[in-house]
């Protein structure tokens, strides 16, 4: 959302006051994003690795670690 509302800016109107806000708020939302997917990784790189993608990295790993969790609660009930 933060990236979106900077584009936003930036394409529209482009006042510095919402970049300088902006910013540092995007900064401290993409590293908790990274820091979320290394948190829950549980040993598999591809999850923090698909948080680095700038703009949807966090919704991939998201899905990876969901899709993951998912399949490993299905071994686990014999299926």
């Amino acid at each position: 959302m933060t990236l979106v509302l900077m584009l936003g800016n930036v394409f529209t109107v482009h006042q510095p006051e919402i970049s300088r806000v902006l910013g540092p708020v995007h900064g401290l939302a993409y590293t908790a994003t990274v820091i979320a997917a290394v948190l829950v990784m549980g040993g598999r790189r591809r999850v923090w690795l698909l948080a680095l993608i700038p703009g949807i990295g966090g919704l991939l790993a998201s899905r990876a670690a969901s899709a993951e969790q998912l399949e490993r609660r299905t071994e686990g009930d014999g299926w």
